[in-house]
């Protein structure tokens, strides 16, 4: 789930000329105002928040794209337990974005963003401070295992005996 979301000051402008690019452009606005007004409600779940690509997006680990309708793309990282949002553009322009941003670490990223406000509920805040501290994302519970111990547990993928 995701506690803080932070907004790259680009966005903001880019928001501003899809209103203003045509009707397909501007409801591609309007949605992804939404998504991040439903972003800003605080704990969320990602992709649950909007429709996301078909295929997701593989060239930057964490990134997410939200698919807007009439070819615009929102895309976003998560990294932890927060969410940027970097870019909003037609689908040509995100992947353009996506291809010239690739080397961006998560503290440049975060460089870039400013904090949006979060809009919590009293009452579910109280019971988050009861639950546990999740497993971070990034853990991977198959790292610590060597190629022998892996080749006994997956034997029966591969049609080998351990």
């Amino acid at each position: 789930m995701i506690t803080q979301v932070f907004l790259d000051k680009k966005v903001h402008k880019s928001l501003e000329q899809l209103r203003h690019s045509g009707k397909k452009a501007a409801l591609a606005a309007s949605r992804a105002e939404e998504i991040v007004a439903r972003m800003r409600l605080g704990e969320i779940v990602p992709d649950r928040v909007g429709t996301m690509t078909k295929h997701g997006e593989l060239r930057i680990k964490g990134v997410m794209k939200y698919d807007l309708g009439s070819g615009y793309r929102l895309v976003t990282y998560k990294h932890r337990r927060q969410l940027f949002l970097l870019y909003v553009g037609n689908h040509d322009d995100c992947h353009r974005w996506i291809e010239n941003n690739r080397e961006l670490s998560a503290a440049q990223v975060k460089e870039r963003c400013t904090a949006l406000a979060i809009e919590v509920d009293e009452q579910h805040l109280a019971t988050l401070e009861d639950a546990p501290e999740p497993v971070q994302d990034d853990y991977d519970p198959l790292e610590s295992l060597n190629e022998r111990d892996l080749r006994a547990i997956f034997s029966g993928l591969v049609g080998e005996q351990a």
